[in-house]
């Protein structure tokens, strides 16, 4: 699910790609925006963090399906799909409450790990960045 990032425009998230690498990022990864089942996971991606100024890929997704959400109740609906905290749903939610929520549903694949080094141009909260790396 995603509203948008701060630094996008007023028409908030937009899939700009159907196909896309997923850039891991550590800003506002915290343990109390993920259910309790997921917290070990952050716990161990962040203590695998890449060395300064370097980002390793590792995961491809394809969009299979895509919907705005509006409602609350849809919105908490699809509970089972994600791993964020209702708390933080919730927050997510009244964020700028006239922006809808996105819900995408994706298919993700593991690819060979490759670093690539962070431009200053990746920094800041969006969703995407164009990756110009050979």
């Amino acid at each position: 699910m995603r509203k948008g990032g701060i630094l996008e425009d007023s028409s908030g998230f937009v899939v700009e790609s159907e196909k896309f690498f997923l850039f891991p990022t550590f800003e506002h990864q915290e343990t109390k925006h993920l259910k309790p089942q997921f917290h070990k996971h952050l716990e161990d991606a962040l203590a695998s963090k890449p060395k300064d100024g370097f980002n390793n890929i590792t995961s491809f997704a394809h969009v299979l399906y895509e919907k705005d959400i509006d409602s609350e109740d849809k919105i908490n609906a699809l509970s089972p799909f994600h791993i964020l905290s209702d708390s933080y749903v919730k927050e997510r939610i009244d964020w700028l409450p006239e922006k809808s929520m996105k819900a995408l549903f994706l298919r993700t694949y593991k690819v060979p790990e490759f670093e690539i080094p962070i431009k200053s141009e990746y920094h800041g909260c969006k969703s995407w960045i164009e990756l110009n790396e050979k």
